[in-house]
């Protein structure tokens, strides 16, 4: 009894793909060699993610067609907004009531022909508006009631991009010249003559993204980064921020913890650490799973990412538009004995998304997506995804408790989780990394039956629990022996989420061969 010793393993750190066995098992225990469906949860530990419900059911438009853009904005209508391909007519924009969608008439004859991703953006000069560019039809605004067409005879004609930055709406991205960026008069974005305070700036390259952060507007390349300063004709300045790396996805760039995110080749990148020169390692906060962006690179066409910021928690979600695809969930939480801030991830599977928002309306933040048929959804809500259940894995690296050639007898697991109500995962048991030369125990279920129920997460019926312990610590006996031990976390049923906080494995020293 005296050889028997506990080996804890707190949860921190996510998934990694950049580090040999060795030193993942030796200085980063609690993070994972998969993850999926899991996130850096708040509380400690890995969170499986909640589910998405259709709560805006079916946006009117053309039968099996997409949505083609979904905006979150407090201050017009009820908040919600999307655009689809309409079955018949001209009338592709709409808003939730409340209940329902409704549908203006949108002036102009706008075409969707070709028309591929709608995409917003809002401003409150004198009251609330948005603005929908597509790169097919004129910019059009919205005030809440009105639907009207940019048309003036030197504003671009197809515009892709949209933002107000200086009193002046800019708009970018028209097909006929990709590299010219417009600013209108200022305060009157239909106002675009040059003799009003409107211009036009050649930037040099084919524009994909433009976005306002603080007191510069940054102007996205695929191969290189501008920026403008300034807050009118008078003094607009273009400069460089760099010339040998870009954009690759244009609905990659947000907002998000006080920096502005992009997805350029080599991962996801703030754009204040790009702005230092020489900050290559700083500069690019998905290092730890560099591997992914590679696969991406090889499997995925970057051009249809959409990155999502659910602020509440810090993290942000990157989607690709179809449901058997891995995307990313990438969490900055505080970890580590010096509770410093880092950036932690997992995967994503199962989620169908053509085209995304998220923010706060009133002080509740919502994230939506469309998907490829024409639904819009409501992530963070409920167990399951739109009634399929949610697959989860979460896979630690093989522990070989400070000494890889010293074999080990294995007697007990201890998993220390929080119940969101009663839950089943199934966990796996592999020793030696997955050679065949070593038989493995039998797999066996951690079950938080008896556990407290969240207020609000569950229904109040006979399968939940108001009162015993939120936090189950579960052990199990197992069997075995090795020089290093792996445990997998899987479900694949409908149920409430679940988080992993922490692990304990029970062995004793055996011999070295």
């Amino acid at each position: 009894m005296d050889n028997i010793k506990t080996f804890p393993i707190p949860c921190q750190g996510g998934l990694r793909t950049n580090l040999d066995p060795l030193t993942q098992s030796a200085q980063f225990p609690g993070s994972s060699v998969t993850m999926i469906n899991y996130e850096p949860a708040l509380r400690g530990g890995y969170r499986r993610i909640s589910g998405f419900t259709p709560d805006y059911g079916v946006v009117p438009g053309e039968t099996a067609a997409p949505v083609l853009g979904a905006f979150v904005f407090d201050g017009l209508n009820s908040g919600i907004f999307a655009c689809r391909k309409p079955a018949s007519g001209n009338n592709y924009f709409h808003y939730w009531n409340g209940s329902s969608w409704t549908t203006p008439t949108t002036t102009g004859a706008p075409t969707m022909v070709g028309v591929s991703r709608v995409r917003f953006s809002s401003w409150s000069w004198s009251g609330p508006r948005l603005i929908m560019t597509d790169g097919i039809n004129p910019a059009a605004t919205w005030d809440g009631t009105t639907y009207s067409q940019i048309t003036h005879a030197t504003a671009p004609s197809a515009p892709k991009y949209s933002e107000t930055f200086g009193s002046h709406m800019f708009l970018a991205g028209d097909p006929a010249d990709p590299y010219n960026l417009y600013f209108s008069a200022p305060l009157d974005e239909t106002e675009f003559s040059p003799g009003a305070g409107a211009g036009v700036v050649n930037v040099g390259f084919d524009i994909i993204q433009i976005k306002a952060f603080r007191n510069t507007l940054f102007i996205f390349g695929n191969n290189r980064i501008k920026r403008l300063n300034g807050t009118s004709a008078a003094d607009f300045t273009v400069s460089d921020v760099t010339n040998s790396l870009g954009c690759l996805s244009s609905d990659s760039v947000i907002e998000f913890n006080g920096d502005l995110l992009f997805l350029s080749p080599d991962g996801m990148r703030p754009i204040s650490a790009t702005e230092r020169i020489g900050d290559i390692e700083l500069a690019t906060v998905s290092k730890p799973v560099q591997t992914l962006f590679d696969q991406y690179s090889s499997n995925e066409d970057l051009k249809d990412v959409t990155v999502l910021s659910i602020r509440r928690k810090s993290q942000f979600r990157l989607f690709f538009p179809t449901s058997d695809s891995l995307g990313l969930i990438g969490a900055l939480r505080l970890s580590g004995p010096t509770q410093a801030p880092a950036f932690e991830f997992s995967q994503l599977i199962g989620i169908d998304v053509y085209c995304g928002s998220s923010g706060y309306i009133a002080d509740e933040e919502f994230v939506i997506h469309g998907d490829s048929n024409g639904s819009l959804h409501r992530q963070e809500s409920g167990q399951n995804f739109n009634g399929f259940p949610i697959f989860s894995v979460f896979q630690t690296p093989y522990l070989h408790m400070d000494d890889p050639l010293i074999r080990k007898n294995y007697y007990s697991t201890t998993t220390f989780m929080l119940s969101e109500g009663t839950v089943e995962v199934d966990v796996g048991i592999s020793y030696d990394y997955g050679t065949n030369s070593v038989e493995n125990p039998t797999n066996y279920t951690v079950s938080t039956e008896g556990a407290a129920a969240y207020y609000g997460s569950a229904a109040y019926d006979v399968t939940d629990r108001y009162d015993g312990d939120p936090s189950p610590v579960r052990t199990t006996r197992i069997t075995g022996s090795g020089n290093s031990i792996a445990l997998t976390y899987v479900t694949a049923v409908d149920q409430p989420s679940h988080t992993i906080q922490a692990l304990a494995v029970e062995y004793g020293l055996s011999d070295r061969r």
